[in-house]
């Protein structure tokens, strides 16, 4: 039987100003057997702390290692050379000094939220009932972006990373695609839902393909929408269900939403068999945790991006959630859940510090229940921004 694996979700900030060879052997002595290095990347503006307070700008869609270009197919989105390091090195240190202590190098790629690629080529971004582009969020049927995808992860999976961690590897929803966002009125998520429903020419097209009329099913979100453009939101205080949007819309809509579910779970099954080539696993990071953070069955809502756990489970070698909740009870309450639902190998993500952590105590609590859960393997969010005293919560709550 293996000992417990837990890595650190780290920036490449920690490795520009800090040699590999300084701060792995810290991460060991915490505790940790490995990290997931941020290598691509969306934009944030972050309080670091590792090597002094600093404000950090990350950009957008930035790639933190040099492209090798040629694992892009012909026609795929590349990243611009605006957007990523002249240069690998830095990758390569890590990678070099991880091997010789046995440290895994896990790449933490995020995938299809990217407004550097989403404003330089807008018609492969997600497109709603009023040829609104969200820009920040690539469509997953755009063949361009499939092949971006295809090519990022097989750039990744070359360079002597252990595993690859897939995050935002689906659709996704109105909200938090910009910094500075402005809804003057009231969303419901049935709302909400309606408005990010993606109608680019590829999703119409691969709903025809497969028998459906998207141009029909358009016209009736647009009719659905007007209550709430002209005057007031109907569905307010209701939770968006399949069984509300087929008495809305009709049964097309179901259709339409297998077919979404069908194009992300190809992706994550192309994804995955690019990276067992190369002898890297992967995990997806479950964002479904965060759709509502009150919910103790988050898994229950991954359609509304287009996620079919039973078929992605079927692919992934691991699911590593994001348990953000402030008590242990909602921590074993996800743990269990996951366990359910998609069974197989699971990670937790567990943030240390504010807002989901008071104290060394809180925190130890968590890994107990987590553990207790079955859920051995803990991840934790985020090396660059932790005070040292979480590093040494963690250290006492995974020595425990």
């Amino acid at each position: 039987m293996r000992s417990p694996r837990s890595h650190a979700f780290t920036f490449p900030y920690t490795f520009f100003r800090q040699s590999p060879q300084e701060v792995i052997p810290e991460l060991q002595q915490v505790g940790f057997t490995g990290i997931n290095l941020a290598l691509n990347y969306h934009a944030s503006r972050d309080f670091l702390l590792r090597q002094g307070p600093q404000l950090e700008y990350l950009s957008d869609g930035f790639h933190y290692y040099n492209p090798d270009f040629s694992k892009y197919d012909q026609g795929a989105l590349k990243p611009h050379e605006q957007d990523h390091l002249l240069d690998s090195h830095m990758l390569e240190s890590v990678i070099a000094t991880a091997k010789d202590v046995h440290f895994d190098i896990n790449a933490w790629a995020v995938f299809l939220h990217n407004s550097a690629l989403g404003m330089q080529h807008p018609e492969a971004t997600v497109t709603n009932v009023y040829g609104n582009h969200f820009l920040s969020e690539l469509c997953p049927s755009n063949p361009a972006v499939a092949a971006y995808v295809r090519g990022l992860s097989a750039d990744l999976c070359s360079r002597g990373i252990s595993s690859l961690a897939i995050e935002s590897l689906h659709f996704h929803g109105a909200k938090h695609g910009e910094h500075h966002e402005r809804f003057f009125m009231e969303l419901s998520p049935t709302t909400e839902f309606l408005f990010s429903l993606c109608f680019c020419p590829a999703c119409i097209q691969q709903f025809a393909g497969a028998g459906g009329d998207a141009l029909a099913l358009k016209s009736k979100v647009t009719g659905a929408l007007k209550p709430f453009i002209d005057d007031h939101d109907p569905w307010l205080g209701k939770p968006v269900t399949r069984d509300q949007l087929a008495n809305i819309l009709g049964p097309e809509i179901l259709d339409y939403l297998s077919a979404r579910e069908s194009t992300v779970s190809s992706l994550y099954n192309d994804v995955t068999k690019i990276a067992h080539k190369s002898n890297v696993s992967t995990r997806i990071i479950d964002q479904a945790p965060l759709i509502d953070s009150q919910s103790s069955t988050p898994l229950d809502l991954s359609w509304l991006v287009g996620i079919d756990n039973g078929k992605v489970r079927k692919v992934v070698d691991v699911y590593e959630p994001l348990i953000y909740r402030s008590t242990a009870q909602q921590v074993g309450e996800i743990a269990k859940h996951y366990n359910e639902e998609v069974g197989g190998e699971i990670i937790a993500i567990v943030r240390p510090t504010y807002p989901d952590n008071q104290s060394a105590e809180f925190l130890k609590e968590k890994v107990a229940t987590l553990r207790k859960c079955g859920l051995s393997d803990i991840d934790f969010y985020l090396l660059d921004a932790m005070r040292p005293r979480d590093l040494t919560w963690i250290k006492e709550a995974l020595s425990q």
